[in-house]
């Protein structure tokens, strides 16, 4: 059964938009995601638990994740951290893969579209690793994170949505909504 040009023309349309969405998913995997979390004790540790027991738990567990501390404010009780992340070599390869399959099917589609350009399909996937190194040199290797102890054992963190999500799963912290 040939394709109609509506079809071809719809198709091609899908295929720019989900190309687009492949760009927008490519930039987003560089975006800085820093957060403020406010965080308290459990509740049931609450007794055991004091502040200076509670900030070396927190420092233990950023050394433990290759942070230095590079600033102590003792106006504002806040200390500042640097770490150094590596990127991920999964997510490398996982965007290159995406790309390889955006650019194929885009190319597909063209050379339905515009048969002298029957083999696009196969150029345009030579580009696909351009999105492994566009990620691998555009994701931040300095990561920052600020706390402020509060009163009532409780900590103001900012920092990367990840390293947030993992102190409070390693020192079964809860979020309080502020």
């Amino acid at each position: 059964m040939p394709a109609t040009i509506p079809t071809i023309y719809s198709t091609l349309l899908l295929t720019i938009l989900l190309f687009y969405g492949l760009i927008s998913f490519l930039r987003g995997s560089i975006r800085d995601r820093t957060t403020d979390a406010t965080f308290t004790v459990d509740k049931f540790a609450v007794d055991k638990i004091t502040d200076d027991h509670l900030l070396k738990q927190v420092r233990d567990h950023f050394q433990q994740r290759a942070y230095k501390v590079v600033e102590i404010d003792p106006e504002r009780d806040v200390v500042n951290l640097l770490g150094q992340v590596k990127p991920s070599l999964f997510l490398a390869i996982f965007l290159t893969v995406l790309a390889a399959t955006g650019l194929i099917c885009l190319g597909l589609v063209l050379g339905i579209l515009i048969p002298d350009l029957e083999n696009l399909w196969l150029w345009l996937a030579v580009f696909s690793p351009i999105a492994g190194v566009f990620y691998w040199r555009g994701t931040p290797r300095e990561r920052k994170v600020s706390m402020r102890l509060l009163p009532e054992t409780r900590l103001k963190v900012r920092a990367h949505k990840d390293e947030i999500e993992e102190l409070q799963r390693a020192l079964k912290l809860e979020k309080i909504d502020a």
